[in-house]
């Protein structure tokens, strides 16, 4: 009973003397919930009277969206609680830091477990009760508009658990920070140092990757913090934010949550100890062991010469010379300072110079390993006997991938969840073909292409690497062939090979003018002679063909109305059979009665681009004298309208829309640029075409090398 009644009793004494804490903390957390949950709703019942909402129920939903962004998951809210974390923790221990207080506590029948225990049990209490009254506020505050139910309740709730589980983790962190340290600048230095210092090492590790190996890729693989709950936090809350209910944020939080937690121990077990072992002659002290000098001086000086130098190679156009300046440099200056701050002495700045020079021999030793690629980066090809499978993604054609209930899903991932090629011999005669070619050489045609690659390997590990692959070779062709007809790239790559067709609400089609109607009944028959049609696809296809149109389905209910694409060839002739059976097929040519005009555009990018062009041309931004070097943007844009229907009749065949993507078609073509020119095709208003008459005009291009001789005399620039 003495024992429970002395606990308590220093629990007192210690509440009165963080009185401005409690009071810091309350208000923070009063203002920020109650001032989000009064903004939130007052913006929905604003936009209810400005008659935004068709229905009452759509604005009942509207509001309990708005008490759930303030009361549950919020980006508004990991800085404060970040902050507060390393308030209550420093403001606790802060006796530490003078040797009188420490002393005089000393001198209490007072245990240091107990003492321990008292200070770090009041910051708890200080954040939780802060917490709920905020909470309390709020839901108040939502509830007096009826805008709370039970699933803004539910979300509230695990919200709650969530950045209590955030604040934890940095709470022990900044404690770990004051035993380790024995005055307050030292102290914020130290927990943001190691609040940031994994997430600062893999930024710089990417970036060295990206700048030295031609083979690094972070499409697949990004290397990033594990221990970091702010990067976590950060990169989390939208999905949490945007999540159906509480059961789907609770499968994304609460795994977090525990990993947070687990660290949070560990680091709390090792500032007990700490603690414990610290010695009252630390208070005041820049470090309270001696032996952390070195070790925190060279772990601090590496990183910190690494983004000094990068700064400096940035700005400086990648020149190498003065990245590793910059990076000596930088090394320098952070252990000479780290020298002044261990000893509050300008005249420390040389001391100890064996661990300066072993921060500089590691910096060293670290731009050697990327310079040269010591340890084999570029080099690496796995065995074909060890891998499992592989994804890819060749680039020239990028799509949108959605989860089953209607969440957007990153194409890397999506491509990692369902791409396994176990055909690995083309990939791999690929990635030896890939060794010769020059990735720093020109290519403007675009025929020299990235393709990104996961290798999965039997021992359970997983490679990502970037190739460079030539489309216009016969034999790159070939292989290509024979990865993108097999069923595991189609699965992976177009997400409507394996979609359901039960909730689409809409279908339509469209040859980039005309959009047409499908039932929505006929769904699942148009999909299925899709899929038959796509049995057909191969990289060949793709490249000297463009589509003549694309079927669109929406996804209706759950899925808010998710979009699918189903690109149609004019080889794909049962889906073109069925579309022509419900009167929706319109070829890609339009025919000459429907349009008005045709406006075309070209704006000489030979010219505009060419830095050694001299023009004396006052219709650009400024005249230039004739023998001055010009290195700004030429604007030598012409424009010319044609109405004759002779003349529209003979640009109509070797035009496309511009609406339709054309995957890996521009590939192997190498004559004029297809963005140079740009064309309007203004459509008759009297026209009974299906054009979407939300426009009369719509964007077309010219296809590669088939600009009419006429269109290019009439839109030819003359300089004045």
């Amino acid at each position: 009973m003495t024992s429970k009644n002395s606990f308590w009793d220093s629990s007192r004494e210690n509440h009165k003397r963080r009185i401005w804490v409690w009071i810091v903390t309350v208000l923070s957390q009063l203002l920020i919930y109650g001032g989000m949950t009064m903004i939130y709703l007052s913006r929905i019942k604003g936009f209810n009277e400005d008659g935004n909402y068709r229905s009452a129920e759509a604005f009942w939903q509207a509001m309990y969206q708005a008490a759930k962004d303030a009361l549950g998951f919020s980006d508004n809210l990991y800085g404060i609680i970040f902050i507060l974390a390393a308030l209550i923790a420093m403001q606790g221990f802060s006796y530490l830091y003078d040797r009188r207080k420490v002393d005089l506590y000393h001198s209490v029948p007072v245990s240091k477990n107990r003492r321990f225990a008292v200070v770090y049990t009041n910051g708890l209490i200080i954040y939780l009760t802060a917490r709920l009254l905020g909470l309390l506020l709020g839901t108040g505050i939502a509830a007096s508009q009826g805008a709370v139910n039970a699933e803004v309740m539910a979300e509230a709730g695990l919200a709650f658990l969530w950045n209590l589980a955030f604040f934890l983790f940095y709470y022990h962190l900044m404690i770990l920070a004051v035993m380790v340290t024995g005055n307050r600048f030292v102290t914020i230095c130290g927990f943001l140092v190691l609040s940031f210092y994994e997430f600062a090492a893999y930024t710089l590790i990417n970036s060295l990757r990206a700048n030295f190996f031609h083979t690094y890729s972070g499409y697949f693989i990004y290397q990033e913090a594990r221990f970091c709950p702010m990067s976590d936090y950060t990169a989390n809350i939208w999905q949490l934010k945007n999540a159906k209910n509480a059961s789907e944020a609770a499968r994304i939080a609460m795994p977090l949550a525990a990993r947070w937690i687990g660290i949070a121990l560990v680091i709390l077990v090792i500032a007990w100890f700490a603690y414990k072992k610290r010695a009252s002659e630390a208070a005041g002290k820049a470090v309270a062991y001696g032996f952390l000098k070195p070790v925190l001086k060279v772990a601090v000086a590496i990183p910190a010469a690494y983004l000094a130098g990068q700064l400096v190679y940035d700005t400086s156009y990648q020149n190498e010379l003065l990245l590793v300046a910059g990076m000596l440099a930088g090394g320098l200056i952070v252990c000479a300072a780290m020298e002044v701050i261990y000893d509050f002495d300008i005249k420390s700045l040389f001391r100890h110079l064996l661990s300066s020079a072993v921060a500089l021999a590691g910096i060293l030793a670290i731009f050697c390993i990327f310079k040269w690629d010591l340890f084999g980066y570029d080099n690496y090809i796995p065995a074909q006997n060890k891998i499992e499978s592989i994804a890819i993604d060749a680039a020239g054609y990028y799509d949108d991938y959605w989860d089953e209930d209607g969440h957007y899903v990153n194409g890397s991932d999506y491509q990692k969840e369902t791409m396994f090629l176990t055909d690995t011999e083309p990939v791999l005669a690929l990635v030896e073909k890939a060794e010769q070619i020059d990735p720093e050489a020109e290519n403007n045609d675009g025929t020299i292409a990235a393709m990104e690659i996961l290798y999965r390997l039997q021992s359970g590990r997983e490679k990502a690497r970037r190739i460079w692959v030539n489309y216009d070779d016969p034999e790159t062709e070939e292989l290509l062939n024979r990865i993108f007809s097999t069923d595991a790239f189609k699965k992976g790559k177009f997400q409507g090979i394996q979609d359901e067709t039960d909730r689409v609400e809409a279908v339509n089609y469209s040859n980039g003018a005309a959009r047409t109607i499908v039932p929505k009944e006929a769904a699942k028959k148009l999909r299925d002679a899709w899929v038959k049609d796509m049995e057909q696809f191969d990289f060949s296809l793709a490249k000297n063909n463009r589509p003549c149109g694309v079927v669109i389905m929406a996804y209706g209910a759950d899925m808010d109305y998710v979009q699918r694409r189903y690109f149609v060839y004019d080889s794909f002739v049962n889906t073109i059979e069925l579309l022509k059976h419900y009167e929706a097929y319109y070829p890609v040519e339009l025919n000459v009665a429907d349009i008005d005009s045709i406006a075309v555009t070209c704006y000489h990018n030979e010219i505009s681009n060419d830095p050694d062009a001299v023009f004396r041309d006052d219709t650009r931004y400024g005249a230039v004298a004739e023998a001055e070097y010009v290195d700004t943007y030429v604007d030598c844009t012409v424009q010319e309208t044609f109405y004759e229907e002779a003349q529209i009749a003979q640009i109509l065949p070797h035009i496309y829309p511009s609406y339709i993507d054309a995957p890996w078609s521009l590939y192997g073509e190498s004559t004029d640029d297809p963005n140079n020119y740009s064309l309007e095709v203004v459509f008759k208003k009297d026209s009974a075409y299906p054009y979407e008459r939300g426009s009369y005009y719509f964007n077309y291009s010219f296809r590669q090398g088939e600009v009419p001789d006429f269109v290019k005399e009439a839109t030819a620039y003359t300089p004045q």
